[in-house]
């Protein structure tokens, strides 16, 4: 039973070493490279949860019945399902963030910061977080704007540029006119 604790404790330990080395301990490890398989199949997540679920729950298995053989079978069940679920979860967290492409027709409204000072009539630099990207994008504006300076994307010009106003400049208010 000690051995099948010590291979438990082995997934733990490998599993909080995932948690804080992450990418660095999986291609220090080679689990992403193993020729003909999926990375997330074999994540280190995935093995720690294999390596703790043998075995903790082979030491169950073996506590229960007093017999070497149904605690590994156990292990084995166990160990299988808990890799193959934290190697689930760990495709849907790595899909999470890389499926959503940033479009810049939803930008209208959203607040940015102005990093390169815009002059009137003519382009300067606006950095805006959106849908979990932080972007840098061309900037036009009616007025000169500062670097520093908050404001808000009022319109979409292509694909890298926008028109923007000063957070303090509404529709309708006469900041715009000045």
């Amino acid at each position: 039973m000690t051995v099948l604790l010590i291979i438990g404790a082995a997934g733990i330990v490998l599993l909080l070493l995932a948690l804080f080395v992450g990418d660095v301990l999986e291609g220090g490890l080679g689990v992403d490279a193993v020729a003909g398989f999926d990375s997330d199949v074999f994540s280190t997540a995935g093995v720690a949860g294999l390596l703790g679920g043998f075995g903790f729950g082979g030491a169950l298995g073996l506590e229960l019945s007093g017999l070497m053989w149904v605690g590994v079978v156990v292990g084995v069940v166990v160990g299988v399902l808990l890799g193959w679920g934290a190697g689930r979860l760990t495709r849907l967290l790595r899909r999470q963030g890389s499926d959503v492409a940033l479009n810049t027709s939803s930008l209208v409204g959203v607040e940015a910061l102005v990093l390169t000072a815009i002059p009137e009539e003519g382009y300067g630099q606006v950095r805006l977080s959106h849908g979990g990207h932080t972007v840098t994008l061309n900037a036009k504006a009616p007025i000169p704007l500062e670097v520093g300076t908050r404001v808000w994307v009022s319109g979409v010009l292509s694909a890298t540029s926008v028109e923007v106003l000063p957070v303090d400049a509404l529709p309708g208010s006469d900041v715009i006119g000045r």
